[in-house]
This record gives structure tokens, C-alpha cells and sequence, in this order.
């Protein structure tokens, strides 16, 4: 949408104030909070369920709203869809992470991350791309469907191709490639865990003599869901570092909101680059995030298997630093579409941004995936897409306020403050990571001994019957 944001606005008769209210606030609203509930409920099935099926009806939600916008002739109409779509975009981010986490160990999670980033960063490049070149020529609905289909395809591949890595099969590799480290990022559980967390995560098998009522089994199978989430929650928010890393989202989030939202209209109008100048400054930010993703993701990583302050205050630091070229990127009033010198130089302060701004995202997420239980990260992921999404929502709202208030270059300088609250927490998490992580451990180490010992015992499966199939 943000590329063609006036257009959109002229297509529903709104006028400049209503645009940023109406586009930039409401929908906002409405594709990353109103599908809160069902993020947080694919954050805990993918902690219970196969996580391949979740991911393909993930896919099949997003896609199929943003088809049918091609359609759309009423403000109500893509209010809706756009929100169908962000419960898709939500509930996708603790798949990805809690499948990621079984296929890389620790020591290797921030490259793991940094790979997910950069498939972010191109789909999000490629979205603005298409949007920003086809949209002045075909209008604004046909972008979305040419961004949808892919998403279909890719749907049917996974469905038909992939195969998805047991539950804790990575945490036994770090140890076998780095030992046993208390004080660092190289620490993860004893090998022995690996089996216990595999037999948390086995379902008892119904007896064909045994009786069956579906009604009930659907009321018990919901109540243990619920009291399940309960008590995962509860584990996830009881460490520090999570709580930290999912309160550093909601100011951090704000910066983020003006740029996908924002910018590019921005940009095009205020500045008088036009959709098609404006759309290629943000992909060469794009391109920039791309570079930070990678350069971030190694960089983090290295200095995480040092010691997690490290990485923590490079996080923090990068955050801050993000602020700054994109006041220049506001306050400047030199834009010329058609001056290749102003614009290159545009662009290379775009592309320094990037490499800034991207470098918190790949490394926090990492980061959450080693303070948590294999068995728990979906739903600390859930947790942490929450908080994320509260920035992103309430972002617009009160970028959209502020623009009313006093214009928009002053709301969006203002706006880019909210990084610096973001990057104290981020470095703060370099205090706590330590002590989570020899807290999951001990968990784990406890786990395996009441398994050689007791059997199931109380960890026995949640969903009793059926099981992960």
C-alpha cells in the first residue's frame, strides 16, 4: 500500500488528513493488532501440532486476502482482507523461528536469523518494487495480486516437499561442535537432552478398546491448549532477556511504522520525487537491510559466542545510530528525480540505513531462540511478535496524531526517537542472557533425569490423544 498511498486515498475520495488517519492508521491497526488472539494461537500450535501443516494454512490466509483485493471497491472491504492478511503475516514469524531453531544450533542461530532477514528484506524490496512501478500504470490493486501468487505457489511446495526437523534436534549439536559453555553464547544443552525433549513432545496412541467421545476429546484437547499457553507463558515471561527483548519491539516498532507505512508517500508527495524516484530510494534501503542482515547476523554472532554483552551493546549501539541518516532522509529538501548526483547521494545514505536499522532484528531474534525451551519457542515468539505488532500498529496511530499536530517532517523526526528507548533495552538483555540460558539448560538436564528415573511423568503430552502427526 505505501507506494500508492495518495492514490488509494483518491480512489475513496479521502483528503490528506484522512489519508494518513484512514491508510496509515486504521489499517495499521487492523493488520497488526486485531489478529493479535490468532497470532498467539499459531505461536502455541506450533509448539503442539506439526508445524508444516500451520505453516502451509498460514500461507493459504495471507495469500488468499491479498488475491481477492483486486476486487476491492469499499474502505470496508480491504479493512478486512488487509486484516485476514496480518493474522497470516503475524502468526508466519514464530513458525519460521521455532522450525529455524530446530535445524541450527546456538552457535549458528544468528546466521539462521540473519537468512530469515534477508528473505524478509527481499520480499519486502520486491513488494514496494512491484507496487511502486506497476502501480502508477495499472493502479494500485493490481500489485496485489502480483505479489500473491508466488505466496500460493510457494504454499503448494511446502506442502508437498518439505519435511520438518524434530523437536530439539539442533540443541545436541552445539555441544557436540563447542562443549559445554556456562558463560557465553556457545552454551546450549547436554546432548542427553535432545532424547528427553523428544519424548516431551510424543503423544500417547488411542487403543482401539478404548472409548471415544469427540465432544468431549474437543473440550479436553481445548482446555489442555489453554492451560498449556498458560503455563508456557508463564516459563517465557519469568526470563528476563524475554521480557527485555519484547519490550525493546514496542518503541522500536514506531521508526519501522514510518518507514513501511509513511515514507514512501511521503517521499513522492512532500518531497516531490514522484512514486517511481520515491519507490527506488526505499528499495536501495532495502538493499542496505539486506547488507545489515548479513553483516549484522555475522558480526552479532561472533560476538555473542565471545559474550552476549558484546553483541548486545552492538545491538543497542546500531539502533541508535539508525536514528540519524533518517533524519537526514527527512528533514533534506534538495530531491531531485532527475539529478543523478542528488539522488546517488540520496541513495547511499538510504543504503548506510539500512545497514544500521537491520542490525537489532536479525540478532534479538536470535537471541530469544537460545533463552527458550525448544518447546516453548513458538510461544515466546508468539509473545515476542506481540509486542512487535503493538509498535507497528499504534505506530501509525500516533505518527498519524502527531502529523496532525504539527506536519509531517516534524512527526516523523520525532517519530525516530523511539529507537533510542530500543536500543537501552536491547543492551540491557546483555545483563540477563547469561543466567537464562544456564536456567533452559538446567531445565533440560532436570528433564532428562526425571525421564531416566520417572517415566513421563508430568510432562507427559498435551494433546493425550491423536498426537503430532
Amino acid at each position: 500500500m505505501a507506494p500508492n498511498l495518495s492514490q488509494i486515498a483518491d480512489f475513496f475520495g479521502y483528503d490528506d488528513d484522512e489519508r494518513d488517519a484512514k491508510l496509515g492508521g486504521q489499517i495499521s491497526v487492523a493488520f497488526f493488532l486485531l489478529g493479535l488472539p490468532a497470532t498467539l494461537i499459531i505461536g502455541l500450535l506450533c509448539d503442539v501440532v506439526q508445524r508444516k501443516k500451520v505453516l502451509v494454512a498460514t500461507l493459504l490466509l495471507g495469500q488468499g486476502p491479498c488475491l481477492l483485493t483486486i476486487f476491492v471497491t469499499e474502505y470496508w472491504q480491504l479493512f478486512v482482507l488487509r486484516t485476514l492478511t496480518g493474522i497470516a503475516v503475524g502468526g508466519a514469524l514464530p513458525l519460521v523461528y521455532s522450525i529455524a531453531g530446530d535445524l541450527f544450533p546456538p552457535t549458528s542461530r544468528a546466521y539462521a536469523s540473519a537468512m530469515v532477514g534477508i528473505c524478509s528484506s527481499l520480499g519486502s524490496m520486491c513488494g514496494q518494487g512491484v507496487a511502486g512501478f506497476m502501480g502508477p500504470t495499472f493502479g494500485w490493486r493490481l500489485p496485489f495480486a502480483a505479489v500473491a501468487a508466488p505466496g500460493l505457489v510457494v504454499a503448494w511446495l511446502v506442502h508437498a516437499f518439505a519435511e520438518e526437523p524434530a523437536r530439539g534436534v539442533a540443541e545436541g549439536k552445539a555441544d557436540e561442535e563447542d562443549g559445554d559453555d556456562e558463560s557465553g553464547g556457545k552454551a546450549a544443552y547436554a546432548e542427553t537432552s535432545t532424547a528427553a525433549v523428544d519424548d516431551a513432545t510424543k503423544t500417547k496412541t488411542k487403543t482401539s478398546d478404548e472409548p471415544y467421545d469427540e465432544n468431549i476429546s474437543r473440550v479436553t484437547f481445548l482446555t489442555r491448549l489453554a492451560l498449556d499457553f498458560a503455563r508456557k507463558s508463564r516459563s517465557v515471561i519469568s526470563r528476563r532477556t524475554n521480557v527485555l527483548g519484547f519490550l525493546q519491539g514496542v518503541p522500536g516498532c514506531v521508526p519501522w511504522s514510518i518507514i513501511s507505512v509513511f515514507m514512501n508517500d511521503y517521499l513522492a508527495n512532500d518531497k516531490g520525487l514522484g512514486v517511481e524516484a520515491a519507490t527506488s530510494l526505499l528499495m536501495c534501503f532495502g538493499l542496505g537491510a539486506m547488507g545489515g542482515t548479513v553483516g549484522g547476523g555475522v558480526v552479532g554472532q561472533r560476538l555473542y559466542n565471545a559474550s552476549p554483552v558484546y553483541a548486545t551493546t552492538f545491538m543497542g549501539a546500531a539502533a541508535v545510530a539508525g536514528i540519524f541518516p533518517w533524519l537526514f532522509l527527512v528533514h533534506a529538501d534538495d530531491y531531485d528525480g532527475n539529478d543523478a548526483s542528488a539522488m546517488s547521494r540520496k541513495c547511499a545514505v538510504a543504503i548506510f540505513a539500512g545497514l544500521l536499522c537491520s542490525v537489532t532484528g536479525v540478532n534479538v531474534r536470535a537471541m530469544t531462540v537460545n533463552v527458550n525451551d525448544p518447546r516453548e519457542r513458538g510461544t515466546a515468539f508468539a509473545w515476542f511478535n506481540l509486542t512487535d505488532d503493538l509498535g507497528k500498529g499504534f505506530g501509525p496511530v500516533l505518527i498519524a496524531y502527531l502529523i496532525h499536530r504539527m506536519g509531517r517532517q516534524n512527526a516523523f523526526e520525532l517519530g525516530f526517537w523511539f529507537w533510542v528507548p530500543c536500543g537501552v533495552l536491547c543492551a540491557l538483555c546483555g545483563l540477563t542472557v547469561p543466567k537464562d540460558e544456564a536456567r533452559v539448560r538446567r531445565e533440560a538436564e532436570s528433564l532428562r533425569r526425571g525421564y531416566s528415573v520417572g517415566g513421563e511423568g508430568e510432562t507427559a503430552s498435551l494433546l493425550g490423544k491423536g498426537g503430532d502427526k
